[in-house]
């Protein structure tokens, strides 16, 4: 029977590495030891992919999206998945419940963007670790919010209304999944063994995580929406498809309930195929990000619409690495 579970496990992971891209699967408390603590959240109209029949589309937002050129954000591209415009919640897949100036991890597949070479099979001109992740929060959400105006969230109208939380490499060095059979996949199973509870030998994929702060500042009985957006672009020069680069954005639309304490309980909301893991990687307080500013993107020489349909030698003094 484990030999069974663990086939079915590879078989699952690898479908996830050669078809899938990444959204928040999960979310979950950190306590000050590290440990992942309480019952798991989820975000908006959550669908778990580990429940046949599972369509990615019903969770992955893409912006720019495909038939859009050219391939850079526009202001009238919505933030949020069509089924995540609303704050509301999919039966069995409850909001994380959160204390002001909490730690929680924000946990997705990593689908090979980390540990493949170059970020995925045939791609040129991704950046390094995966990417950077920016997680913003807002106490005054709107189902009309666009990518373009969160991306300059900072906070300096003074009202801590719209944060920028965090930005983090999308690899937090730790995570994997079972399909992958890349050199860096490998050593981190090494690294990192996952097995079931209560089957011995057995191994496990283990997500990848956006480790966030919370503000203080929060109260207490009212939601709080948080926005995970992926920067995953194309540098200019590197593929002949995309002479001046390429957005690519992936999002998740979050919203959390604040408390006054968490109480301690037993997670009774797990996924179908939940990765057992039982802490958070062990830089979670510090974790940081090669490009930290969201906007940086967009000042990179020869990057940009301006410059799609130019030919390039190759990228520009100040432009990302690529990997």
């Amino acid at each position: 029977m484990m030999r069974l579970q663990s086939a079915v496990l590879l078989a699952f992971n690898f479908i996830d590495i050669a078809s899938a891209h990444s959204w928040v699967e999960q979310l979950v408390n950190v306590a000050p030891n590290g440990s992942f603590v309480g019952e798991y959240g989820y975000p908006r109209n959550f669908t778990d992919k580990g429940i046949a029949p599972f369509d990615q589309e019903s969770m992955k937002w893409m912006l720019p999206p495909l038939g859009q050129q050219p391939p850079f954000i526009t202001p009238d591209n919505l933030l949020c998945h069509p089924s995540q415009h609303d704050p509301e919640q999919s039966p069995d897949y409850p909001r994380l419940q959160v204390a002001p100036g909490s730690i929680i991890a924000i946990r997705y597949a990593e689908n090979g963007h980390a540990t493949l070479p170059g970020g995925g099979t045939g791609l040129s001109g991704k950046p390094e670790k995966g990417g950077t992740v920016f997680v913003f929060g807002t106490t005054d959400p709107s189902r009309e919010e666009t990518l373009h105006d969160v991306l300059n969230w900072n906070g300096s109208d003074g009202s801590n209304q719209r944060l920028l939380l965090t930005a983090q490499n999308f690899d937090d060095e730790r995570c994997y999944q079972l399909g992958d059979q890349s050199p860096l996949a490998k050593s981190r199973r090494e690294r990192f063994p996952n097995p079931v509870p209560g089957q011995p030998g057995s191994n496990f994929e283990i997500f990848c995580e956006t480790d966030v702060q919370l503000p203080r500042q929060m109260e207490a009985g009212k939601p709080y929406t948080l926005y995970w957006v992926w920067q995953w672009p194309t540098a200019p020069g590197k593929d002949a498809n995309f002479p001046g680069g390429r957005d690519e954005y992936y999002t998740s639309c979050i919203d959390v309930d604040v408390v006054e304490g968490l109480v301690p309980a037993q997670p009774l909301h797990p996924l179908r195929q939940q990765d057992p893991i039982p802490t958070a990687v062990s830089d979670f307080r510090s974790r940081a990000a090669i490009t930290s500013s969201p906007l940086a993107l967009h000042s990179m020489p020869g990057f940009g619409p301006v410059h799609a349909t130019e030919r390039r030698a190759g990228p520009g003094k100040g432009e990302f690495t690529a990997a």
